[in-house]
């Protein structure tokens, strides 16, 4: 990947769907290059962009951290990342663990998920479940920019969407269709959502302009960090001194190697997933970065593997990917 590669790659986590026209005047690139770029990168599994329904205000989402016994990790792994309220998945220990993020479609589900199905799995031995109170993100950028070739703020300006406004409508069961085929490729134009969706283009394009200012659906650039040179990756549980808690997250979350930001309910109150090149750069973000964030009392440090399943984005054993529909 070059320069060009990068910023696409940039632009895209501050707006999912920004015409390739767009694009390409605001990084000075010829039209067709970006686009034939843009779908490289697709085609090599490196990014993905899909849309979901944005979080309920009664529900955040929850991260858990599941133990299970040595060597059935793998295939309750793989149950999970099938089910459709897993948004994503890894593992940690030396596969001892196995880290996901649940965003179910109501209270209901979600507690049958936590407090019977996982309780009764024979495989999990403890289940720690953390409630995300708030995801620290810094305005105009996405959650990870830790590789090189990052955007200019002029850059940025012109890329950004206006911020979703208040009081706006809900999703309904007619647009189940559409989030359907934008949950697996959301840069998807008019005229193809309209055939995933039996709607007239001009309806489609109107809804979805309506949910994405609304807010009722968000966009989420997924990228793959192993091809961006960053193998690395750990999950930092933190525990922060209550009036430090939102300064501390906003500051990890400007740090490049943080990809996840969140304060959370549970045994520690601050909750970060780190994405580096080696493990000595991992060492050193622990030993001096976090060593200058106010109000940190206690920092646990777990190796993770790769994504098993990330924005909806499972990758399979050969190293591709394979997206799933909704409610599968």
């Amino acid at each position: 990947m070059d320069r060009l590669d990068r910023q696409i790659l940039h632009a895209l986590g501050v707006n999912g769907r920004i015409a390739f026209r767009q694009l390409a005047a605001i990084l000075d690139a010829n039209e067709h290059t970006v686009s034939r770029r843009y779908r490289a990168l697709v085609d090599r599994g490196v990014v993905r962009v899909v849309a979901m329904p944005s979080p309920r205000d009664d529900d955040n989402g929850q991260l858990l951290r599941l133990h299970v016994h040595p060597g059935s990790g793998t295939r309750l792994a793989d149950a999970l990342a099938r089910r459709d309220d897993v948004s994503w998945i890894r593992t940690a220990g030396a596969g001892g663990e196995i880290l996901c993020g649940v965003r179910a479609a109501s209270t209901h589900q979600r507690d049958h998920l936590l407090l019977e199905q996982l309780p009764r799995t024979g495989r999990v031995t403890e289940v720690t479940a953390y409630e995300v109170l708030h995801h620290f993100r810094t305005p105009g950028h996405a959650d990870w920019e830790g590789f090189p070739d990052q955007l200019n703020d002029e850059q940025r300006n012109r890329i950004r969407t206006d911020e979703p406004h208040e009081g706006a409508p809900q999703l309904t069961a007619g647009d189940h269709s559409l989030l359907k085929a934008l949950s697996q490729d959301a840069r998807q134009s008019s005229t193809r959502l309209a055939a995933a969706t039996g709607q007239a283009e001009s309806t489609v394009r109107r809804r979805l302009e309506t949910l994405l200012a609304s807010g009722a659906i968000r966009l989420d650039r997924d990228l793959d960090p192993l091809q961006l040179g960053h193998p690395i990756g750990a999950t930092l549980y933190l525990d922060v001194s209550p009036g430090h808690l939102h300064d501390a997250g906003a500051a990890l979350a400007q740090h490049k190697p943080t990809t996840f930001v969140a304060a959370v309910t549970g045994p520690t109150n601050l909750y970060a997933a780190v994405a580096t090149t080696t493990i000595n750069d991992l060492y050193t973000y622990v030993r001096s970065t976090l060593a200058d964030v106010e109000g940190v009392l206690h920092i646990e440090t777990s190796l993770t593997g790769p994504y098993l399943k990330h924005a909806r984005t499972i990758r399979t054993s050969d190293g591709g990917n394979k997206v799933l529909p909704r409610n599968s």
